[in-house]
């Protein structure tokens, strides 16, 4: 019997140390399986690369796009402290670099030659001055901006320079401003506008999300009258030779990359109303859409923004539940401003209070 007990409680000894040493083995291994990175062997093909905090956009707050011309930057600056960007207030929430050509050469290591860039520092300053602005204003995304109105090489766009950049300057995403200047649109027998700068278009977008897939931001800037000329907004005017142009590329499944869509309501002539514009962007967009605004004067056409439109267009914005408003350009000046004709300062100003995005009375740069 007490033999008996023995063999039984050494039995049940050993089967609890085993229940012990099975459950801590449980718990250690995946431990050790989350400290464990192995190391790639060798080099491997370039990565898809994520933005440096890739959240999604500001949820429950509108967007103050802000596009920063890389040229009005000074050259006598000491630290990053220094330069403008740095000191974009936290209600600019949207920052785009302009602009980097599509065609740029950029193979690594902080070299702004070749990118089209204009900054007056080199590489090393303006990685720094986005680290400072990041540290200022942690919502704030920072994306790089491709093409513009001066850089039109879209046949020989260069994606993976793009990438790496994005990259390297630790940045949020793209934004791809494509403006051709005969984009060679019509309205086909289909009833649906066809540009000759469709597949370029529609090829940028695609190579560009597939080497920065989400959560990294790929947003596209949209002429004026992009979204007209078919549908209800057929004879809406003015009519162009862009009229229309984003059609095919908000119909082909590259749409479903792009997260935001800028419409550069202006330059368009008084004829052009921007809460009709919104509709139609919105109808063909399934995706968020921000209207632009540029500070006085625009480049063609003689429409000037006063702060009554501004805020109409805000108003428009709010009622739409579109995504926000967009200023051409951060550091836009005019001799002279008033309510009629305001500066740059004076549109961003009015829009972070209707859009009570806080902090409004801090000023642009520079």
């Amino acid at each position: 019997m007490q033999s008996h007990l023995r063999h039984s409680c050494q039995v049940v000894s050993r089967s609890t140390a085993l229940a012990a040493t099975s459950l801590l083995i449980g718990l250690l291994l995946p431990m050790f399986a989350r400290a464990y990175v192995p190391r790639p062997e060798g080099r491997r093909s370039e990565p898809s690369v994520a933005p440096r905090h890739g959240s999604p956009l500001l949820a429950g707050r509108k967007l103050l796009v802000g596009y920063f011309p890389s040229w009005i930057e000074n050259n006598n600056v000491a630290g990053p402290a220094q330069t403008a960007l740095a000191r974009v207030p936290g209600y600019i929430n949207m920052v785009d670099l302009a602009f980097m050509k599509p065609d740029a050469v950029y193979s690594g290591g902080l070299n702004l030659q070749g990118t089209g860039l204009q900054f007056a520092y080199d590489g090393r300053m303006l990685k720094r001055a986005i680290a400072l602005l990041r540290r200022r204003n942690p919502q704030t995304r920072i994306l790089l901006s491709v093409g513009g109105a001066a850089y039109k090489n879209w046949g020989s766009y260069h994606p993976q320079a793009v990438a790496r950049f994005v990259k390297d300057f630790r940045l949020d995403g793209v934004d791809i401003d494509f403006e051709s200047g005969d984009p060679g649109c019509s309205l086909s027998k289909d009833g649906h506008i066809h540009c000759g700068t469709d597949p370029q278009w529609i090829a940028a977008v695609r190579s560009t999300r597939r080497l920065l897939p989400r959560p990294a931001l790929l947003t596209a800037t949209g002429w004026s009258v992009g979204a007209y000329g078919e549908g209800p907004w057929r004879n809406a005017q003015p009519q162009s030779p862009w009229t229309g142009v984003m059609l095919s590329l908000f119909r082909s499944p590259a749409a479903s990359d792009l997260d935001l869509v800028n419409v550069m309501s202006y330059d368009a002539t008084n004829r052009y109303d921007p809460a009709q514009a919104l509709a139609a962007y919105q109808h063909y967009f399934k995706g968020r859409v921000v209207m632009g605004i540029e500070a006085p004067p625009e480049d063609t056409g003689g429409h000037v923004y006063s702060l009554a439109a501004v805020r109409s267009l805000a108003n428009a914005v709010i009622r739409r539940h579109a995504a926000g408003i967009m200023l051409w350009s951060i550091g836009k000046s005019n001799l002279s401003p008033s309510p009629a004709r305001p500066n740059a300062q004076m549109i961003a100003q009015q829009v972070c209070r209707d859009f009570r995005l806080g902090g409004c009375s801090a000023p642009l740069p520079p």
